[in-house]
């Protein structure tokens, strides 16, 4: 291997080394853990997914590299484009980026496989509870109420769920750019271990712990007709103006019935993992600026009022991910934080 070979493997493992052991402790816990209950497990899960996601975000960054530099007309093209990669650091962006793309199909396989198994862990029995608290917080409400009549409209109800669908593509872009960035490897190593431990441990174990299907399934899984008065509301609108929630509800409710994990599947309520993701990337955002930092929050606040008004949630579900969100980052800057090691006597003399 030569000096090059070396030096890039070294700067990859460096800027991952916290990444990579938060996963590995993860994946042999989840494979133990699913050997114990018998949850299946597909490792593969989300390969072509992130195959694709990730060609498609290649080819269109390039794209726009390439019509900006068109733009300035430069007298060569190639050497153009080649030299404006360098420039942007692209040899180091892919030596610290790539092997976090290559694991995250893996880890997130995973963490769908054990999501799925939740119930084989702890039967689901947290629903009434969790209930009864949002009634508590709220005025002997549920939470739904509250906001029926500002969100109760059946354009509102359409706009709030397509905004709650960009969730995915917002986390993708972010998580994506976070992990090809160079500026602060700090800060990136602290987002990267953040969050898969927001996964992990609000994902995974908070979620088995307070086994929970969340409003839209209290129905088929308890035989309990609280929030019928919402779901009834939502198919209503439904005939107007499209509700994706209820296909995913449909989907993940058939999903249930099958063994092994799918594709986004796995039924699980506390906490939101939309709102501890969104609260993670809020976190992150505030450090540039206005347009982003506000941005993050006004992005929050639309995903915890989709998350109960499109009865994924209980409020109580999203509480608790702002609440146990940033304690969770403040706990992967300290993994993240340099370590140096103690000098000795005779180091110092």
């Amino acid at each position: 291997m030569s000096a090059i070979e070396l030096s890039g493997t070294w700067t990859g493992w460096r800027a991952n080394k916290i990444f990579f052991f938060v996963v590995i402790i993860y994946a042999s816990a989840a494979l133990i853990a699913s050997e114990y209950w018998n949850i299946p497990v597909n490792m593969r899960l989300y390969s072509e997914a992130f195959l694709l996601f990730g060609f498609s975000v290649t080819v269109t960054l390039f794209s726009i590299i390439s019509i900006l530099i068109m733009l300035e007309r430069p007298p060569r093209l190639y050497p153009a484009v080649r030299n404006r990669l360098l420039v942007n650091r692209l040899p180091e962006r892919l030596i610290v980026g790539l092997p976090v793309t290559l694991l995250l199909p893996v880890f997130f396989s995973l963490f769908t496989s054990m999501k799925g198994g939740i119930s084989r862990i702890v039967p689901f029995y947290a629903d009434k509870w969790l209930a009864d608290a949002d009634r508590m917080l709220h005025g002997g409400l549920d939470a739904w109420n509250i906001l029926h009549p500002f969100l109760g409209q059946g354009i509102v109800t359409s706009t709030l769920n397509v905004i709650y669908n960009l969730w995915f593509i917002v986390m993708f872009v972010i998580l994506f750019c976070v992990t090809f960035s160079v500026k602060n490897e700090k800060a990136r190593s602290q987002y990267l271990v953040a969050f898969v431990l927001v996964w992990v441990v609000l994902g995974n174990v908070v979620a088995a712990l307070v086994s929970s299907v969340g409003p839209a399934f209290v129905f088929p899984f308890y035989n309990d007709s609280t929030f019928e008065p919402l779901m009834n509301y939502l198919r209503t609108t439904d005939q107007t103006y499209p509700v994706w929630a209820l296909v995913g509800q449909r989907a993940l409710l058939a999903d249930a019935g099958l063994d092994g994990p799918r594709l986004g599947s796995g039924i699980s309520a506390f906490p939101s993992l939309h709102v501890a993701v969104a609260t993670l990337n809020a976190i992150y955002l505030w450090r540039f600026g206005r347009l982003l930092r506000w941005s993050g929050i006004a992005f929050l606040v639309a995903i915890q009022l989709g998350a109960v008004h499109l009865a994924w949630h209980y409020a109580v579900d999203g509480y608790a991910s702002i609440l146990a969100t940033p304690l969770i980052w403040m706990l992967a800057g300290w993994l993240s934080a340099p370590r140096r090691l103690p000098v000795t006597a005779n180091a110092a003399g």
